[in-house]
């Protein structure tokens, strides 16, 4: 037995069982119009009541204290290679690739 031959008994294995399952699925199912409802379906309610929140004022934040620049976020490719060359990338973790 060869791999073609094994993949077309794979192939035609699951394309049998798929069919028995959707055959058995068609045969135990009974179509319910939706009027009627159905009686295993779960609904919930709940009471809610709407609540008015006063408005608050909002505080003026502090900007936070300035850091070192560890990242100045995406260049260009070309400045990439122009920075690569001058030797003025700092490396901050290990280049993984």
């Amino acid at each position: 037995m060869n791999w073609t031959h094994f993949l077309l008994w794979l192939a035609g294995g699951y394309g049998l069982y798929y069919l028995i399952v959707i055959l058995t699925d068609l045969a135990h199912s009974k179509r319910q119009d939706v009027a009627s409802g159905n009686p295993h379906e779960l609904t919930f309610t709940e009471q809610v009541t709407p609540v008015q929140l006063a408005a608050q004022a909002v505080q003026p934040t502090k900007s936070p204290i300035k850091s070192e620049v560890i990242g100045s976020g995406g260049i260009p490719i070309t400045d990439l290679f122009r920075l690569a060359k001058q030797e003025a990338i700092i490396y901050t973790r290990s280049v993984s690739f």
